[in-house]
């Protein structure tokens, strides 16, 4: 077999996995989020490192909903001017990402991480706590449950937010061992976040519709009346979203 048919099955054994064992979650998840817009509310992300991508993808793209907002921090990147795996493990950082941004009560609050064992991500949550707001970790709960957590308090990711959603990711996070190489191959937790929260975002949009109101869709600005409607919904919500302002 080739080694990417290898791959190519090994990430669907994941996916199937997460979404088999995670459905209750997701549409919990999702109820929470349609409580919030449904409220003139927003919903926050949060990753770094690779995570930061997660909390990206469905903000302001065509199938998305326009209330997300993503609180990406360059340094936490690899586009930063700083050393962003050492940032992610100081103590305290957290507290200026998530204090930069508008969490109010009852709203939610999404913090990716693959391992969900660094300070940033961990305080995260607690910051966000604190400001009265729903929690949400997305990590790889189960394979990384052994893992020494960076935190001061000793916990994880997944031990402090109010709700969990498991990506399956497998230990070290690539898939396919090839005779020669010391280590595995091809990452999956990209892949797998991306699907979850995407996921998320197409479950709380049924459950909008569920309850008579008209889910805030993107549309594509690219078709004709594109660019009419992504107006109105920057009217609606552009003044909780920062990052509108570079779209």
């Amino acid at each position: 077999m080739p080694a990417y048919r290898d791959y190519s099955r090994r990430m669907y054994d994941v996916l199937e996995d997460m979404f088999s064992t995670q459905g209750e979650k997701i549409e919990q998840v999702a109820g929470w989020m349609a409580d919030s817009i449904a409220a003139g509310g927003v919903v926050h992300l949060f990753g770094s490192g690779h995570s930061h991508l997660v909390a990206e993808e469905v903000f302001h793209r065509a199938g998305s909903l326009m209330p997300l907002n993503p609180m990406l921090d360059i340094n936490l990147t690899f586009l930063g001017s700083v050393n962003a795996t050492l940032l992610e493990r100081n103590p305290g950082y957290a507290r200026v990402v998530i204090g930069s941004h508008d969490i109010r009560e009852g709203e939610v609050v999404i913090v990716i991480s693959n391992s969900g064992v660094n300070p940033v991500p961990i305080e995260a949550v607690l910051e966000a706590k604190a400001r009265g707001a729903r929690t949400v970790s997305i990590t790889s709960d189960v394979h990384y449950a052994t893992a020494p957590s960076r935190h001061d308090s000793g916990k994880r990711l997944a031990d402090v937010a109010d709700i969990t959603l498991d990506t399956c990711v497998p230990w070290g996070d690539a898939l396919v061992n090839l005779p020669g190489v010391e280590q595995p191959v091809g990452g999956i937790s990209s892949i797998a976040g991306l699907a979850l929260i995407t996921a998320v975002v197409v479950e709380t949009t049924q459950q909008l519709l569920d309850r008579g109101i008209d889910p805030p869709v993107i549309p594509t600005m690219n078709l004709p009346g594109g660019d009419e409607k992504i107006e109105a919904l920057i009217e609606a919500y552009g003044k909780r979203l920062p990052l509108l302002r570079n779209a």
